[in-house]
Order: C-alpha cells, then structure tokens, then sequence
C-alpha cells in the first residue's frame, strides 16, 4: 500500500513541476536576451511594414519657389513640393508662405495663405529675421489628374519704407503650381524667331513689338506699327491702369510707360480674331520658369517683363491712383521675348525689341523676371 502511496505522490508531483514550467514559459521574462530577440522580432516586422510601403512607385515629384514683386526690397515667396504615387489619384502638397525683407517685421501683423482654396489665416509676432515663415500648408487633392493647375496665394498687411520715401501698407503673391510633365523637355532648345526692333517708330514700344515678333513667327502677316495703332488699348499717362490699357503711347518716346500681360493678351486676342486666326493668348503670370522653358521646347515663344538693369533690383519710379487703386511702376521695365535656353550652360536666349537677339545668365534672367513681378504671354 506504500508503494502504491508513493508512485500516486510522484507522479502529481511531476504533474505540478510540468505546470510551473509551462506557466513560466509564458510569462514575460526578465532576461534581457529574451527582451532583445522579442524586440528584434517586432522591429523586423516593422521593416517588413515599411518595406511594403516603400514598394509604392511615386509618378509626381516636384517642387518650386513663387516669387511676389520686389517692393521697397521685401517680398513674399511660396516654396512649395507636391508627391502622387502610381495607381493613386491623390496630390500631396506641401508650402510654406515666407516673408523676405532685410529689416524683418517692426511689428505685429496678420494675412492669409492659400493653396488650391484652402486658406489658413496666421498672425505674425516682430521678429529682426530677414526671413520670417509666416503660414505652412500641407493639403490632399482628391481625384487630381496630370496637368492641373493649382494656384497658390497670399497676402500680409504691413507697413513698409523704401527708398525715397516710397511706403507700401500691404504685400500679395499669386502663382500657379503647374503640374506638367517637366521632366519631358530637352536640355536646350532654340526657337528661329525673327528679330524686329521697336525704333524708330515704336521709341516706347517694347511691349507690342514682342506681340509683333511672336505673331510673325506664328506666320501672321503683321506689321508692328499697325498693331500698336489699331489693336493696343492706350490711355493717358497717371490715369491708366497699365493692367488694362498702356499708359501713353508707344509712339511717344518719353510720356509712354507700357503695360502688362493683360493688356497684351488682349491686343494679341483681337488681333488673331480679325485675321482670322486659330491661335490663342494666354497669360501666364506667375508660372515658375521651368515651365516657361518647357513651353519653348514645345514651340512657343515666350513674352516676359524684365528689369533692364539685370545687375539690381528694380525700383519704385511712379505711383498713380486710378479707380481707387494705387498703382506702383517700376523703374527700367523692358518686355522681350524668350525664344531658348540651355541648362548644361546656364543660359537663355532673349529676343530684345531695344536692341538685340542676345544670351543671358539663366539665374540672373529668373531673379530679372520674379523682380518685375513674373508676367508672361504665350501664343499658341
């Protein structure tokens, strides 16, 4: 009876020891070996994840630097990246609204950033930086589709001094994120575009002479006197708002100061419309260069505003009031013409009515045209 006693003790004993182990074994453990190898397993995991998403093929991946015009040497500027993956039709973008100005923000202000309709509105502290972020925009575009426009804006009330005296109570930028297929274009390109000269005829003339050159290569029979006599609106000098008309009249050699890309769009508009055309004018302020590059590889000459004086920044030379709205023009205002460029050199070639068909530093033509504010025709 013993005997049997003791087998039944032992082999609950065994029973009971069986348990413990099992129960230890699935306790977390102390053992700082077993914590490394629970870990290295999850974080193997985690590279498996991520090497899941890495395996999505990104189809769009750009980014760019919107200019506003120079005013009493500050000015807004958007810097701007956009991402869409293959087999997704969802744009992701991302932009910051910066303030450039060298003795930053005296004091407190306000304004708003706004990226394809969204608006966030921000407030400004004083800051001595003469870079200040003033908003940043991270946003989703939901059914985009290659080739969409996306315009981008902003604006800050503030009070700024320039030279001479000059004050300007607020800034605004306005700019197009264009997404093209950039990468598609050559390295160079020369567009064959005859030259015409603005003199004698045309003393201040820049302007439509570029329309004239542009038409011409777009074989129009066109003369560029009969263009600015029949097809430019003009009005009279400090009540004209050159966005809608020239302020005087090219003819003239000293009381005439141009106009802007809508005025020339126009005149370009009703010129084709009377010959019976197929083109069309389009403005194209405030695209980034590389897009106007890309256009001249298609085959489009390009109109643009520029400061002359390549070397510095433009100045504020007249402020006129018309219809209640302040108008400042800026000294040394040329139009010309963008018939190439090329980036293993770093240079474009440009049409000029005042003088020449001549090369010019690609970087020093880009800064020229965001100074004058980035106006710019296409006829197509």
């Amino acid at each position: 009876m013993k005997k049997y006693l003791s087998c039944i003790i032992l082999i609950i004993a065994c029973v009971v020891c069986a348990m413990i182990f099992y129960v230890n074994a699935k306790a977390p453990s102390d053992d700082p070996a077993s914590e490394q190898q629970s870990e290295s397993s999850s974080s193997q995991a985690s590279t498996e994840s991520e090497s899941v998403e890495s395996l999505k093929k990104i189809s769009l991946n750009e980014n760019g630097t919107i200019l506003s015009e120079y005013f009493c040497s500050s000015r807004l500027r958007i810097e701007w990246s956009t991402l869409k993956y293959e087999g997704e039709d969802k744009l992701y973008i991302n932009a910051e609204l910066y303030l450039d100005s060298p003795n930053g923000i005296s004091r407190e202000c306000g304004g708003s950033f706004i990226i394809n309709g969204q608006e966030e509105v921000f407030v400004a502290q004083p800051s001595k930086e003469k870079s200040t972020l003033l908003q940043a925009l991270s946003i989703e575009i939901a059914d985009f589709q290659d080739g969409s426009i996306i315009r981008a804006s902003g604006s800050i009330n503030l009070e700024f001094v320039g030279e001479g005296g000059v004050s300007l109570s607020a800034l605004s930028i306005e700019g197009k994120i264009y997404q093209s297929e950039q990468n598609k274009r050559a390295d160079s390109y020369l567009l064959p575009l005859e030259h015409i000269s603005q003199y004698p005829s045309l003393p201040s003339g820049d302007e439509i002479t570029s329309l004239a050159m542009v038409l011409r290569f777009l074989k129009y029979n066109v003369n560029e006197c009969d263009l600015c006599d029949l097809y430019l609106d003009k009005g009279p000098v400090g009540f004209t708002d050159f966005y809608k008309a020239n302020a005087g009249n090219p003819r003239d050699t000293y009381n005439s100061y141009g106009c802007l890309a809508p005025v020339i769009v126009s005149s370009a508009t009703k010129f084709i419309s009377a010959n019976g055309g197929s083109h069309t004018a389009y403005d194209y302020t405030g695209y980034n260069t590389d897009e106007l590059y890309r256009q001249v590889s298609l085959g489009n000459p390009v109109i643009v505003w520029l400061c002359d004086d390549f070397g510095n920044t433009p100045s504020i030379s007249r402020i006129w009031v018309v219809d209640g709205k302040t108008l400042y023009l800026k000294s040394n205002m040329a139009c010309m013409v963008l018939t190439g460029y090329d980036y293993t050199k770093g240079t474009v070639t440009l049409a000029n009515p005042a003088g020449n068909t001549f090369s010019l530093e690609m970087n020093t033509f880009e800064k020229s045209f965001a100074d004058m504010g980035s106006y710019a025709v296409i006829v197509k």
